[in-house]
């Protein structure tokens, strides 16, 4: 009787009508406002496909795939993520895209062309159990001549439908330049860890393209420290981290990304004191990486960053080239800031759209569909 009387005030305050109750439809459906949001799921009842819209009834697709072949492919894929830079390994990787792209993407392409949605158009993947481990935005059927969905739509991801919802509510910040920070945290040569030789010229890169619009700092190397890393994040709303991530899967909050003395980790990152933060690029290996042995557990890296309140992430799925990462954070920035010289993190999944398609005929097939963009 105490128990029912506490929840009952507590759900007469403002906003906490919901209280201990699951989200209404009618609210979860505000996550596809600026487009289509697909959960795909896999169960031992079989798997499906659900295109969540704003206005409309939720479409449902039923997936030819059975959970164990869904579990076969994200460990086969798995296994070769491993092995990306070390051999050619495009052959076995297209054949991963395109068993992805006719058992799960195609689908849903066809279902949301059935449903008006423009080629061009954002779409966001909800991924659950073993589709969490597969890069749903890369698949297509790499024939020539046929469209693979990079070309179709701009694809973001989100862990979960609340936190994209929370991510749009939250302020867009002040259109005043001068009261945004932006910080470049660059880490090339940690205590534990191979350098990364491109770090610095990575740095200035994005120094150039930001320089002239916030207030910028820069961290790098003997300054990158686990201290200085957290105070920064205090008192910044942007940020650019170039250096090693590390995914701990057996305790994904000590997943962490090296600094010069010690792991910054993603328990000490949550707890910071954030300021209204916009955007995180995390030009770090394994930077969305889950767990195969619990695959629905979204707290990797990337989805940490927008846990703590990152609107827009960039993170990567595996090990990223450290001269691909120069190149692509290049191109990424000189696409991000638009004419109007103001930064806005709503752009930052067409500004990596338009990044990677500019690059395709310079680097592998692995390393173009490396980095993914999570959030709004």
């Amino acid at each position: 009787m105490q128990w029912d009387d506490v929840v009952t005030r507590i759900r007469m305050l403002p906003d906490f009508s919901r209280f201990l109750l699951p989200p209404l439809f009618s609210d979860l459906q505000k996550v596809a406002e600026h487009g289509p949001v697909i959960v795909v799921n896999a169960s031992q009842y079989g798997c499906d496909a659900l295109i969540v819209r704003n206005a409309e009834d939720p479409v449902h697709i039923p997936l030819d795939i059975t959970q164990a072949e869904a579990c076969e492919l994200s460990s086969e894929f798995h296994t070769l993520a491993e092995q990306f830079g070390s051999s050619d390994n495009q052959l076995k990787l297209v054949g991963i895209l395109c068993k992805l792209w006719n058992h799960v993407v195609h689908p849903v392409v066809q279902a949301l062309g059935e449903s008006n949605v423009c080629p061009g158009s954002r779409i966001w993947w909800c991924p659950t159990a073993e589709f969490t481990l597969l890069p749903l935005h890369a698949a297509g059927p790499y024939e020539t001549k046929k469209k693979n969905l990079a070309d179709i739509y701009i694809s973001s991801y989100t862990p979960t439908l609340t936190t994209l919802i929370r991510a749009r509510q939250r302020p867009e910040g002040s259109r005043d330049a001068s009261s945004q920070h932006f910080v470049a945290i660059g880490q090339g040569n940690p205590v534990n860890g191979r350098e990364l030789k491109c770090v610095a010229p990575e740095l200035a890169v994005v120094a150039q393209h930001v320089t002239p619009i916030v207030s910028f700092t820069s961290l790098e190397d003997a300054n990158a420290t686990v201290e200085n890393a957290l105070d920064a994040l205090d008192h910044n709303q942007w940020l650019h981290l170039a250096c090693h991530g590390m995914p701990n899967r057996t305790q994904p909050f000590k997943s962490s990304f090296a600094m010069r003395d010690g792991p910054l980790m993603i328990k000490d990152i949550i707890r910071s004191n954030w300021q209204n933060p916009q955007f995180a690029f995390l030009s770090a290996c394994h930077t969305t990486v889950g767990d195969e042995k619990s695959p629905d557990e979204s707290i990797h890296l990337a989805a940490a960053m927008q846990f703590c309140g990152f609107r827009s992430v960039i993170g990567s799925m595996w090990s990223v080239d450290d001269e691909v990462a120069r190149q692509v954070v290049s191109a990424f920035y000189r696409n991000f800031i638009d004419d109007s010289k103001r930064l806005d993190c709503t752009c930052a999944a067409v500004a990596l759209h338009k990044s990677v398609e500019s690059l395709r005929k310079k680097i592998p097939l692995e390393q173009q569909i490396v980095f993914v963009h999570i959030g709004v």
